[in-house]
C-alpha cells in the first residue's frame, strides 16, 4: 500500500503534467461546394413520383456530400399524416460541383 505522501506527490505530478499539455490546432480538411439532388418518394408508388430537392453542401468529397445530405433528408420530410406513419424513402439522383 502506498503512503498518503506518495499518493499526494503522484496527484501533484499528474496535475502538473495535465496543465502543461497543449492541444494542437484541429486538422482542417478542405471543403468543396456541391449541389446534391435528393429525391423523396413513396416506395410503394415508385421513385418516379417523388419530390426533388437540390441541397447545397460543402464536403470533403462527393461521396461524403451524398451520404450527409441523404441522412439529413429525414429532418425536412413529412413522416406522419393524421397520426399514421407514411411510407417514405430517400435517394440521391445527382451530385455536381457548384
Amino acid at each position: 500500500m502506498r503512503s498518503p505522501g506518495t499518493l499526494a506527490a503522484m496527484a501533484a505530478l499528474t496535475m502538473t503534467c495535465i496543465g502543461t499539455v497543449w492541444a494542437e490546432e484541429p486538422a482542417r480538411t478542405p471543403l468543396t461546394p456541391f449541389n446534391v439532388t435528393i429525391r423523396v418518394f413513396d416506395p410503394t408508388k415508385g421513385i418516379e413520383g417523388g419530390q426533388d430537392y437540390v441541397m447545397p453542401v460543402d464536403s470533403p468529397d462527393a461521396e461524403h456530400a451524398i451520404a450527409s445530405t441523404t441522412a439529413n433528408a429525414a429532418s425536412f420530410t413529412k413522416k406522419t399524416e393524421g397520426g399514421k406513419p407514411l411510407s417514405v424513402a430517400f435517394t440521391c439522383i445527382k451530385v455536381e460541383p457548384r
